[in-house]
C-alpha cells in the first residue's frame, strides 16, 4: 500500500510535468517562423518617407542623440555619399549622432572601425538603390553578424526601397523580373525577417503581381509588397502597416485554403491599410486601430 507521503509526492511530480508541458506548448504557440528578435524593423516601400516613421525610429533607438549607422551602399552615386548628402534626411530632422559605413569590398566591410561602430549603434538604416549592391558588399561578412547582433540586443533597423527588400530572405528584383513566368534562382537576402520575400514600390510601379510566381516557387515564404511612403513596423509576433498607401500580403497558407474551398487561388493577395496589423502567429489581419497622417 502506498503511503500518503509517497502518494503526495507522486501527485506533485505529475503536476510539475503537466505545468512544464503546458509552458512548452504556450512557448511553441508564440514562436513564428518569420521574426522573433528583441529588436524591431521599420521596412519602407520607397518614395518619400513620412516624418512619423523617423519619430518611430528615434523612439525605438532611445532618442535622436543615440548612434545611428547609415549604409548608403545601394546607390552608385559615390559623390552623393562622399558629400554626406545621404545623411541630410536624418540631420534635418534633429538626429545628432550619425555615422556612415560604405564599401564595395567585403574585406573592408569587416574593418575593426566598422565592427566597433555597429557594436555601439542603437539603430541602422539602409538607403535605396539596388539591393544587389548591399548583398554583394556585406553578405556573409562579420559586419553582417553585427547587424543580427543589433537586433538580438533590442536595436532597430530601418530601410527603404532596396533597403526594404534586403531585410527579407529572398533578393527580389533584378533579373527575376525579366520573365516572371519562369522559375528563377533568387539569391538570399539578409533574413532580418526570415522566410519572407519583400517587394517595394508595388502600386506605383505596377508590381503587385510580381510576387505571385515567387511565392509559387517558394511555398514556405510569406510575400509582402509595400507601396511608396508606406511601411511595415515589425516586432516579434506581428507587424503593423503605416502610411498613406497599402501593403499586399501573399500567404501560401491562405492559398491552400482557397484551393480547398474553390479549387484554385481566387485572391492571390490581401491588401492592408494603415493601422492594420498582421499577426505572424495566426497569420490573420487584425482591425485597424489608428490611421497614419
Amino acid at each position: 500500500m502506498i503511503s500518503s507521503t509517497k502518494y503526495l509526492s507522486y501527485l506533485l511530480f505529475l503536476l510539475l510535468i503537466g505545468f512544464q508541458s503546458l509552458a512548452q506548448t504556450n512557448k511553441t504557440k508564440t514562436i513564428n517562423p518569420f521574426f522573433n528578435s528583441k529588436g524591431k524593423l521599420i521596412i519602407i516601400g520607397g518614395g518619400s518617407i513620412p516624418d512619423s516613421l523617423f519619430t518611430f525610429f528615434a523612439n525605438d533607438c532611445g532618442g535622436k542623440d543615440q548612434l545611428v549607422v547609415y549604409i548608403p551602399t545601394a546607390t552608385e552615386d559615390e559623390a552623393f555619399i562622399k558629400n554626406g548628402e545621404h545623411l541630410l534626411k536624418f540631420s534635418t530632422r534633429g538626429f545628432t549622432n550619425l555615422a556612415t559605413i560604405h564599401t564595395r569590398n567585403k574585406k573592408e566591410a569587416d574593418a575593426p572601425k566598422n565592427i566597433a561602430l555597429m557594436r555601439q549603434a542603437k539603430g541602422l538604416f539602409f538607403g535605396g538603390g539596388d539591393q544587389d549592391l548591399i548583398a554583394a558588399a556585406y553578405g556573409g561578412t562579420k559586419l553582417y553578424d553585427e547587424f543580427i547582433a543589433l537586433l538580438d540586443r533590442g536595436g532597430v533597423i530601418m530601410g527603404t526601397s532596396a533597403g526594404a527588400t534586403i531585410m527579407g530572405s529572398l533578393l527580389i528584383g533584378g533579373d527575376a523580373r525579366k520573365d516572371l513566368t519562369k522559375p528563377y534562382a533568387i539569391q538570399p537576402a539578409f533574413s532580418f525577417m526570415q522566410n519572407t520575400a519583400i517587394d517595394q514600390h508595388v502600386l506605383a510601379r505596377n508590381r503587385q503581381f510580381d510576387l505571385i510566381p515567387v511565392i509559387e516557387n517558394n511555398p514556405n515564404t510569406l510575400g509582402v509588397g509595400l507601396d511608396e511612403s508606406t511601411a511595415m513596423l515589425v516586432e516579434a509576433g506581428k507587424f503593423k502597416i503605416w502610411g498613406p498607401s497599402y501593403a499586399m500580403i501573399y500567404d501560401p497558407e491562405d492559398w491552400k485554403i482557397q484551393k480547398k474551398q474553390w479549387g484554385r487561388v481566387v485572391k492571390p493577395f490581401k491588401m492592408m491599410s494603415s493601422g492594420e496589423t498582421f499577426n505572424l502567429v495566426t497569420r490573420k489581419i487584425e482591425a485597424s486601430v489608428i490611421a497614419a497622417d
